[in-house]
This record gives C-alpha cells, sequence and structure tokens, in this order.
C-alpha cells in the first residue's frame, strides 16, 4: 500500500497535468480566435481596397463625361454599369454605388442636379457588406460594412507637354472667354499658300484682317508649329507628341509648309477614331460612337507679330475627304470651346483646356 506520501505526489501530479490542459485549452482559444480575427480584418483590408479602384475608377469615368449638360450627367450616372472592377477578389461585383454631382468641391452635392450648368465635381460612394466568420463574437453581426468613396473634377491646365495638336488657328480679338472664336464654326488649321476671301479661305476666317495676319508671316505662315521633319510631323499628329511644351502667354514658332506628311498623318488621326464620317460635332455627339481621336486641342494665337497663345481650345476635324494636298487649299476644323484630355466630349466651361483628376 502507497504511503501517505506518495498519494500526496500523485495528487499534485494529476493537479499539475489539469492546470496545463486548461493553460493550453485558454491559449487556444485566444490564439484561434486572434488568427481568426486576422483574417476577418485582413478581408476587410483587402476589400477596402478594392472599393477603393472602383470608385476611383467611377469618378474618374464620370467627371470627363461631364460637359455641362443633361446629358453629361446621365453619362457620368451610367459609368458604374460599365464598370469592369469587382470585389471578393473579382468574384463578387459592385451593387451598392451613389453618385453625386456639385459645382464646387465643398457641395452642395446633388444625386439629380436641377441644372447640369457648372457641374463638374462628382463624387461617388459604395458600400460592400462583408460576411464575417471571427468578428461576430465580439462585434455580434456577422457582417462588416466597407465603405470607399472619391470625387474627381476637371482641373484647369494651361500647359501641356504632350497632347496638344500641332497647328495653331488665330484669335479674332483679345475678349475672352473664346477672342472671338464662335463655337460650331470652322477655322483654319492650316493655311491655303495664297489665301483669298471667298474662295480658299475657312468660313471662320474669312475677313480681310485674319487674313492680313495669315499673310504677315510670309510663307512660313501656314499654321503649322512643329518641326517640319518627316517623323515628328507624323508623331505630332498621330501620336499627340510634341517637341515643344506649350503654356497659355508663350509664342508659337510658326513652321509652315505643305508637306505630304501631312495630309496621311491627318488622315491617320482621323482614322483612329471610331467615327470617321459625321460631318458635324453635333452630328458626332448624336451618334454616340465616336472616341474621341477627332476632337483634338490646338493652341490658340494673337497672330502677327507676337503669336501669343491666349487660349487652348477644342477642335473636330472634319471627314477625311475633307482635306487635300494642295497648298492652296485650306484645312478647317469645328471650334468646339473647351478640351478636356482624354474625353470625346467638351468640358464643363465654355473654353481651356482642362485634366480629369481625382481630388479626394
Amino acid at each position: 500500500m502507497p504511503d501517505s506520501k506518495q498519494r500526496h505526489d500523485r495528487a499534485r501530479r494529476g493537479g499539475k497535468r489539469g492546470f496545463t490542459l486548461v493553460t493550453v485549452g485558454i491559449t487556444l482559444s485566444v490564439t484561434v480566435g486572434a488568427v481568426g480575427l486576422a483574417v476577418d480584418l485582413g478581408r476587410a483590408f483587402i476589400t477596402k481596397n478594392e472599393a477603393q479602384a472602383y470608385v476611383d475608377s467611377v469618378a474618374l469615368a464620370a467627371a470627363l463625361t461631364l460637359d455641362g449638360t443633361a446629358s453629361g450627367i446621365t453619362r457620368a450616372q451610367a459609368t458604374p454599369g460599365l464598370n469592369t472592377n469587382r470585389w471578393a477578389f473579382g468574384t463578387r461585383t459592385f451593387t451598392s454605388t451613389e453618385l453625386r454631382f456639385s459645382p464646387s468641391a465643398a457641395g452642395p452635392w446633388e444625386t439629380a442636379p436641377v441644372s447640369p450648368v457648372g457641374i463638374k465635381f462628382v463624387k461617388v460612394t459604395t458600400t460592400v457588406s462583408l460576411p464575417v466568420y471571427f468578428m461576430p463574437v465580439i462585434t455580434g453581426s456577422s457582417s462588416s460594412q466597407v465603405q470607399a468613396s472619391a470625387v474627381a473634377t476637371q482641373l484647369l491646365k494651361t500647359s501641356f507637354s504632350e497632347g496638344l495638336f500641332p497647328f495653331s488657328p488665330f484669335a479674332h480679338n483679345n475678349t475672352g472667354p473664346h477672342y472671338g472664336l464662335t463655337v460650331g464654326q470652322v477655322y483654319t488649321l492650316r493655311w491655303a499658300a495664297n489665301p483669298r476671301p471667298g474662295r480658299n479661305v475657312c468660313a471662320g476666317d474669312d475677313t480681310a484682317a485674319v487674313i492680313d495676319l495669315a499673310q504677315a508671316g510670309g510663307g512660313s505662315e501656314r499654321g503649322f508649329i512643329e518641326s517640319t521633319s518627316a517623323s515628328i510631323i507624323r508623331a505630332t499628329i498621330v501620336a499627340d507628341y510634341q517637341s515643344v511644351t506649350r503654356t497659355v502667354g508663350d509664342i508659337v514658332n510658326m513652321t509652315g509648309g505643305a508637306k505630304q506628311t501631312m495630309l496621311s498623318a491627318l488622315e491617320a488621326r482621323i482614322a483612329q477614331d471610331t467615327n470617321t464620317t459625321a460631318a458635324t460635332y453635333a452630328n458626332y455627339l448624336a451618334a454616340g460612337n465616336g472616341n474621341g481621336r477627332r476632337l483634338v486641342a490646338a493652341p490658340v494665337n494673337r497672330g502677327s507679330p507676337s503669336y501669343q497663345i491666349v487660349q487652348i481650345g477644342a477642335f473636330f476635324l472634319r471627314p477625311a475627304n475633307q482635306y487635300n494636298s494642295g497648298g492652296n487649299n485650306p484645312w478647317c476644323a469645328e471650334y468646339v470651346g473647351s478640351w478636356v484630355q482624354g474625353s470625346r466630349y467638351k468640358g464643363v466651361e465654355a473654353t481651356g483646356a482642362y485634366v480629369v483628376r481625382l481630388v479626394d
């Protein structure tokens, strides 16, 4: 029979084993809970990033479509449905998205503005209900609401190192915002070698004063403002390349010329558009199938003797068959007003050049 000391030792060892089991159980529960909580938080973090990428892209796309009209608001409201971003590692669509609009970053924000005039800020918000598996122990809820928002707008830009068309039409006066140009009228990209009123001048420039501007610079005054090497001519017309940074207030250097490269490059640029046949910008918008490559931005200058840039405006290229290589033929384009880089639509403001950026 074991004596009392042996019985005491066995009881003590049993107590230690029981305490160890309890400690291991508690530690395991805490560890599993912590790991589970980390998994839920990690999934929420990933979902937040996915949602943020989505609202950023929707806001940018929506701001590109705004043009100060009700149609622009309608186009912006449709952008969530065109967005291909997903969450849950690309397996689930965003179903709760709200767009609000404002003329100012400070608001007020409206889902359906009474007037679209001046509306150039768009705020996009989305909410995702993320299932969670371990957080209910703490929160009592089986899902977590993940929200993301972004604000985009059209920002005025007065200096470009790429993206401007290599022709510079003339301003007709010194008064902004249009400097004498009329929206919907056609103006000269490239002047004829020997312009004559009513014969070989674009309709908007068919005045003695403007024709005198064109002739003041002599043979070099043809409207082209880039290097005349064939490779650069093509790059500037077809691929938005600039060899010189253009800034409002700077002076443009007229280089003239009527090289065949200009015509082939212009035809290639027009062919880049998914609508090559619309005769006017209004027709182009009504068709709704253009990608914007025929809408170009050109610096408008004061003419001789300074050739100073007074603004950057949007011009719509005519169908390719309206242009020819003859040196005594003008190349005309329709003045649209403001230009938004990367958009097929004019800007919200009347004139100027803009870029779309996230501001929140």
